[in-house]
């Protein structure tokens, strides 16, 4: 005969109370979603800058602390990397933290500066190569127009054409913007714009003289990143610039996320978001499970008295618990799609959906569901057919 589907009936016999606990589950799982979606937004904006770097290796401070206070380290150094056979260019690169004050309400906000060399520009992004001629002068500025409305844009929300030719200060210096480019800049600030290497050391709050922030150094065809990394790094070591630190390109970026993750309130912050929303929905998950297991005791006792075993309730409550863990993660899914969507459009903060997270939220939500199961198995130890008289 065909078995009864018992775990399934348990969820249809009062089907608003399970649509109710269901919903809990929901909320917990689109909880995961969003925490799991702006650590994920922390990472990514930690490398936006990082992804448009022509580099295999990077060369750096030891005091290094984030691409937009990196220290700095004696522009020597180039000509050092330059002259080896593995290296095929290198290029200095310049970035800082420099007050911006708006010309509207003359309110003063960090704005992340990037100085390059118009004719070897450090950055690749076609719109910026093309617009990189326009730095003539050491006052003139290209501004991010991802920057957001708190820097006085014309317009009031965004950096636009309207903008070319305004005027502002940075660093109690003057500069005109000749033009506009967009690249994001991650959360180390709100806000970005591009110099000459003159224009940089002209507004930065620290002396840059015969210095630059880091070395991005493109290594000859055929010569791997870690070999080429130990290359440059045995070069600097036998030159009076040894103490550097040297990583290829991708140990660069993970180190950046990593800082962001595990050394910044905001990434510890959304890291513990997503596990409070695991103990959240474990906690919904058992208080239902519990609930049914004490409402339905006499029931299980009559199923133990008419022969069937502990294994099989235990294989039914758990089998029920990953029921509920799969009608909540699909809706779950779908609401976390449009907030995604709506949260990235009003907040600009890149968050986006990857496979990786969903297969992740879903081990999370089915091990969150099993491990309540578990727990609420004692509930079940309970039934005994002795209890019946």
């Amino acid at each position: 005969m065909r078995r009864t589907p018992l775990a399934i009936r348990n969820l249809t016999h009062q089907a608003s109370r399970s649509l109710v606990s269901i919903g809990g589950l929901t909320l917990a799982i689109t909880l995961m979603f969003m925490q799991l979606g702006f650590l994920g937004a922390v990472g990514d904006t930690a490398t936006v800058v990082y992804q448009r770097l022509p580099m295999d290796v990077l060369v750096r401070s030891p005091d290094y602390l984030h691409l937009f206070e990196p220290d700095s380290i004696d522009e020597g150094a180039v000509y050092a990397l330059a002259a080896m056979p593995e290296v095929a260019e290198v290029r200095a690169l310049d970035a800082v933290l420099a007050p911006w004050q708006n010309p509207e309400t003359f309110e003063t906000r960090a704005i992340a500066a990037i100085g390059l060399d118009p004719p070897r520009p450090g950055v690749v992004l076609p719109e910026l190569s093309e617009k990189l001629r326009r730095l003539s002068s050491p006052e003139f500025v290209l501004v991010d127009r991802a920057s957001r409305e708190e820097f006085g844009p014309a317009s009031g929300v965004r950096f636009g054409v309207d903008d070319v030719g305004r005027t502002a200060e940075v660093s109690g210096r003057r500069v005109r913007i000749v033009g506009t480019f967009e690249m994001g800049t991650g959360l180390a600030a709100a806000g970005a714009m591009v110099l000459n290497r003159e224009g940089f050391r002209r507004i930065s709050p620290l002396p840059h003289e015969d210095r630059a922030s880091l070395l991005l150094v493109r290594l000859q065809p055929g010569i791997d990143a870690d070999r080429g990394r130990d290359a440059v790094a045995e070069a600097l070591a036998r030159s009076d610039y040894r103490g550097l630190e040297v990583l290829t390109a991708s140990e660069a970026m993970w180190l950046e996320r990593m800082r962001w993750y595990t050394e910044t309130p905001i990434g510890l912050i959304f890291a513990m978001g997503v596990g409070l929303a695991v103990v959240v929905g474990g906690v919904i998950c058992y208080m239902v499970l519990s609930a049914d297991v004490l409402a339905k005791l006499p029931e299980y006792a009559t199923l133990k008295a008419i022969g069937y075993s502990n294994a099989f309730l235990n294989r039914t409550l758990l089998w029920q618990s990953l029921l509920m863990a799969a009608a909540a993660f699909l809706p779950a899914l779908g609401i976390s799609l449009g907030l995604y969507s709506l949260t990235s459009e009003l907040a600009a903060v890149p968050i986006r959906m990857t496979p990786e997270r969903i297969v992740l939220v879903a081990a999370m939500s089915v091990a969150m569901c099993m491990a309540a199961g578990l727990i609420a198995l004692r509930k079940l130890s309970r039934a005994e057919p002795a209890s019946l008289f």
